[in-house]
């Protein structure tokens, strides 16, 4: 799935690449110069605003314009966001206002997010010109500052961090490894929901936040000292990614309901790092003389090394099944189906039940291939075929590529008129699938989410 903050981003490049001005917000209603921190992307030339909505169930791009506005004008844009949702596979919802809209006519939604923020349980900061304090029930967070605090200035007690600490209900502190306000929420909820910062779940937390810090000082030397090139750009881009990931993965863990869920999944893991890894990366990383300051950072960076590289072997995968699938559906003319199997009114069918309508198109086209799989009979002859339909359902839910996903609904498509009971039955009948088959894909719009 696309993060939130790259999908933010993007939404920012289409609106600035139209040429608008642009005012952003956070999902607190607060203004932001960082465009993957928004939420809200107000446009004051045409009156209209255009809303990233996360909840636990569902994202949403929500354009609100004013019915004054030129839609001529805004056409494009309203165009490249739809595709944008299509492409992240998160809905797209557009509406139409009588009157031109201001932030604060949508402020409502700023003030669910911080009704939730403190429904989660955890006490807006206080306290002294050099300490903030945050409570969740018998757990407490201590925010030490370097600069007195000014109760003038809004968020000044998120800023100038020397020190987090967690204090439990009986008193014991611990000191977080590194300053991440987000990361010391993260904790704290671990601690008001019964763990330890020495846990397996507790030091997970601290490793997040040390990875965060150790890869934003890779990245950022990087680039400062223009080691950004052809055989590095990729690594610094995953790197990049990473970042990002964890850095709304930590967010996320303050509330109960995604620290729980994110718990359950949790598996413990060891970055290590062999020697020839190492000095593999510190030769691609090198200006004259390493900086050792890098030199934690380097475990990381060779686990999204290696990720890069089985994700990229999976690709390559599952393009090789799929092209095998292509060329083997049409080397055939006919293609029989098991005794008694009527797919066209088969409730086991995805197709016919439209179970996973609204579904994510992997899922979709999986669930397609796996029935058809089952469906077709045995046979020397059919035989290379359903394995290669049961072998690409296994692998299409990491296949990120939109052509290839589209190749896939081609190859479904292409083989549904050639579904026939017997070997022998008219080519009426083919056609018959073809018409209802075809039909039946126009209904999951597959083809506009290429569009």
């Amino acid at each position: 799935m696309i993060d939130s903050n790259t999908v933010a981003n993007n939404i920012f490049k289409i609106l600035k690449g139209s040429g608008a001005i642009v005012e952003l917000y956070t999902d607190e209603g607060e203004n932001t110069v960082d465009p993957e921190q928004a939420r809200r992307f107000y446009l004051p030339k045409v009156g209209s605003m255009v809303n990233l909505d996360e909840t636990d169930n569902k994202r949403e791009i929500r354009v609100s314009i004013n019915q004054n506005a030129d839609l001529n004008e805004f056409k494009d844009t309203l165009f490249q966001l739809k595709n944008l949702a299509n492409r992240s596979i998160i809905e797209y919802t557009l509406k139409s206002f009588t009157k031109e809209i201001k932030p604060k006519d949508q402020d409502y939604q700023a003030q669910k997010v911080r009704d939730m923020n403190v429904t989660e349980g955890i006490s807006p900061a206080y306290g002294t010109s050099k300490s903030s304090y945050q409570k969740l029930e018998s757990a407490r967070l201590i925010i030490k500052h370097t600069k007195a605090v000014n109760e003038e200035s809004r968020g000044s007690r998120s800023r100038n961090i020397s020190a987090i600490y967690i204090e439990n209900e009986d008193g014991e502190r611990y000191k977080m490894p590194t300053n991440n306000l987000a990361g010391g929420r993260a904790m704290l909820r671990h601690v008001k929901e019964g763990g330890s910062p020495h846990d397996d779940f507790g030091l997970y937390i601290q490793e997040q936040t040390v990875e965060l810090k150790k890869l934003k000082e890779f990245a950022n030397y990087s680039k400062r000292n223009g080691l950004v090139n052809e055989d590095t750009a990729e690594i610094v881009e995953a790197v990049s990614q990473r970042i990002v990931s964890i850095r709304e993965t930590i967010n996320k863990l303050k509330g109960c309901k995604c620290y729980n869920e994110t718990k359950e999944k949790f598996e413990a893991r060891e970055v290590k790092i062999n020697e020839t890894d190492r000095t593999k990366l510190r030769n691609q990383f090198t200006v004259r003389t390493f900086d050792e300051s890098l030199n934690d950072a380097l475990p990381y960076v060779n686990a999204i090394v290696k990720e890069m590289k089985a994700l990229k072997e999976a690709d390559d995968f599952a393009k090789e099944t799929l092209d095998s699938l292509v060329s083997a559906i049409e080397s055939m003319d006919t293609v029989r189906l098991r005794k008694g199997v009527d797919i066209k009114n088969d409730p086991e069918n995805p197709l016919v039940s439209k179970r996973l309508t609204g579904a994510p198109m992997q899922a979709q086209i999986g669930a397609v291939m796996e029935y058809l799989s089952g469906a077709i009979d045995g046979g020397k002859d059919q035989d290379q075929l359903s394995v290669l339909l049961a072998r690409f359902n296994d692998v299409v839910d990491n296949v990120k590529d939109g052509a290839m996903l589209k190749q896939a609904v081609n190859a479904i498509k292409t083989l549904m008129p050639k579904l026939s009971a017997k070997a022998s039955e008219s080519v009426k009948s083919s056609v018959d699938y073809e018409a209802t088959f075809e039909n039946k894909f126009n209904k999951y719009e597959f083809d506009e989410l290429f569009s």
